[in-house]
């Protein structure tokens, strides 16, 4: 199938690069030995939160490099290639940035064999959390190829990849106080697609389907908005100097 060639080709170009590989590594690894530190202090290594906590930053500190991806392309000369071409352009921009995301899910072995190796807790393992992550990487997937579409529209969009990650993460819930995070997250579940797989991973609150099909829709609607948008721009006008 072409689309798993394409997505198979890009990974590995993706891949090629030190930064992204090492990028996932060291942020999952730097904040699970940050939050073994402090649960150690606090005699708390049964806390079964703390690996997928470390997972879900490293996840998405990767799922953000799609920021510069589009960027980066058209710097090296070879967006238009990956544009015109036979295929559909929708499934190519895809192919081109899912990779940063399903590289990210990584973040969840590392982590868990990060826990294995220091004595934290794991808790259960089954498909239902299996599930919940699988559900947690779509929403982010989703949300880095907005982003990414979005940020073509200005020249500055690998600046800006670095300023996207930790504002996200903290609205969505994924640290702080339970009770100061409740009233956030019971509004920002209808609005960011991540919101409520965060919440039932590290606060064991029961799925909210609902909260996560309206928010992933609203991303869906956006991501369509943006690419009519950044389609009309480069090929009406030129204004992108992509093609």
């Amino acid at each position: 199938m072409r689309f798993i060639r394409l997505f198979l080709f890009h990974a590995k170009d993706y891949l090629s690069d030190q930064y992204f590989v090492w990028l996932t590594i060291t942020s999952t690894t730097a904040i699970f030995l940050m939050q073994y530190t402090i649960a150690y202090a606090n005699h708390n290594l049964d806390n079964s939160m703390l690996w997928l906590q470390s997972g879900i930053f490293g996840m998405w500190s990767s799922c953000t490099t799609v920021a510069g991806c589009i960027s980066f392309e058209k710097y090296k000369g070879t967006l238009p290639y990956l544009l015109n071409n036979q295929f559909d352009e929708r499934a190519s921009l895809i192919t081109l940035l899912l990779p940063a995301s399903a590289y990210g899910l990584c973040a969840f072995p590392l982590s868990f064999l990060l826990a294995k190796i220091l004595g934290v807790a794991t808790g259960n393992v089954n498909l239902q959390l299996i599930l919940i992550i699988f559900l947690l990487w779509l929403g982010a997937a989703i949300m880095g190829m907005l982003i990414a579409s979005f940020l073509t529209l200005t020249a500055d969009a690998m600046v800006y990849e670095t300023l996207i990650g930790t504002p996200i993460l903290l609205l969505a819930g994924l640290f702080g106080n339970s009770k100061i995070l409740e009233p956030i997250t019971n509004f920002s579940q209808w609005l960011i697609p991540i919101t409520a797989p965060i919440a039932t991973l590290t606060r064991q609150v029961t799925f909210n389907w609902l909260s996560y099909g309206v928010s992933l829709g609203l991303w869906l609607l956006l991501i369509n908005v943006v690419v009519r948008k950044v389609n009309f721009l480069a090929r009406k006008k030129g204004a992108l100097k992509i093609l």
